[in-house]
């Protein structure tokens, strides 16, 4: 009986130790086409689950059977054994649709007990591939833990409470001068004073702009807002064709949203 007991002791730490999560947060991805939608760890394996989207009918994806996971904050790592849904190298699924979804699982030896954030790794790039926009399924410190926040993408939200503060004022009266307006005479009198007195009124503008622009940007919903408006461009533009780093000089080389109102 005592025996009993001891074994049962023994095994109770090893089968406690299975827990799941769905939709973990990820710190980076290299792979924008695909995400982890669940992890579990079981009695025998961990379990990780992806959704790929093929955004071209004609693309194609496939498995490295070298992948593996690791510890995100050790050294442990852990082997690929398994997996279901998706082809091996060289095999690949070719999509027959624009927007084709698939859905795979790759099972890998089971963490220790108390691993917080894995990496999942598939393999390196190399520069070609880098520069023909080849990815892997390759992600960083995924949290065992915590769950990405759910948001409501249709709930609209509108910057408020945004003032600008009036300019100085101005004691002379300001006259603009008709050649001034088409732009052939500078020196017919613009100003019925001290031209000293533009530089206070620009410099009140644009402290007043610049305050209006951080208080904007210190609000955590627009911050957010504006991640996922960049994130949803740069999805339109590989599924156009565009290669990875073509679409990155495209979405850093201008704004996207004006300051005027930002809205989701």
């Amino acid at each position: 009986m005592k025996t009993k007991l001891l074994l049962l002791c023994l095994m109770l730490p090893a089968a406690a130790f299975c827990q799941s999560i769905t939709s973990p947060m990820v710190a980076s991805s290299d792979d924008h086409t695909t995400t982890i939608t669940k992890v579990e760890v079981t009695g025998q394996n961990t379990v990780v689950s992806f959704k790929h989207i093929c955004y071209k009918k004609g693309s194609w994806v496939q498995l490295n059977k070298s992948m593996y996971l690791q510890d995100a904050n050790g050294e442990e790592r852990y082997n690929y054994v398994r997996s279901e849904g998706m082809p091996l190298r060289p095999a690949k699924f070719t999509a027959t649709a624009d927007n084709q979804e698939v859905d795979f699982k790759v099972y890998f030896e089971k963490l220790k007990p108390g691993t917080k954030e894995i990496n999942v790794i598939e393999r390196a790039r190399s520069l070609a591939e880098l520069s023909d926009g080849i990815t892997y399924f390759n992600y960083y410190k995924v949290n065992l833990y915590k769950s990405k926040p759910e948001t409501a993408i249709e709930e609209r939200v509108v910057v408020r409470d945004v003032t600008l503060m009036p300019p100085p004022r101005v004691d002379d009266a300001v006259t603009v001068d008709t050649a001034y307006s088409v732009g052939t005479n500078f020196s017919s009198g613009i100003f019925k004073g001290d031209m000293t007195n533009l530089g206070p009124i620009m410099s009140g503008m644009y402290t007043s702009l610049l305050n209006a622009q951080l208080k904007i940007y210190s609000d955590p919903a627009i911050t957010d807002q504006l991640a996922r408006i960049t994130k949803n461009y740069y999805d339109a533009l590989i599924k156009a064709g565009f290669s990875m780093d073509a679409a990155l000089k495209i979405i850093t080389s201008k704004q996207l949203v004006s300051m005027d109102g930002i809205a989701k």
